[in-house]
């Protein structure tokens, strides 16, 4: 027999780049980052006493920076620029590096 998963599959990134919206809990980092890579509205769910002071620093950080929102009683739309770390850290290493960005 097959054994079943006790841990949910995550959704790779291009079934999110599809969603009108997405929901997602606070408690995994990966799981915030790589919604906020997708355009779609992002609204996380950390309520008190989920997560500790690094994830809520970061959910923090992202809603001031735009790219989610909290979770609250109404999904209201809104747009950001997808996430990408990736590039913004090789853009920093080009900098110091003096090849510009």
């Amino acid at each position: 027999p097959i054994p079943q998963r006790r841990r949910p599959v995550a959704v790779a990134l291009p079934e999110v780049s599809l969603a009108d919206a997405v929901v997602v809990t606070g408690d995994s980092v990966s799981m915030v980052c790589e919604a906020c890579a997708a355009t779609a509205p992002v609204f996380v769910y950390a309520p008190p006493g989920m997560v500790g002071e690094k994830h809520a620093r970061l959910h923090r950080d992202l809603f001031e920076m735009g790219y989610a929102r909290p979770l609250g009683e109404r999904l209201e739309h809104f747009a950001h620029p997808p996430l990408n770390a990736a590039r913004d850290i090789a853009d920093e290493i080009r900098r110091r590096a003096g090849f510009g960005a």
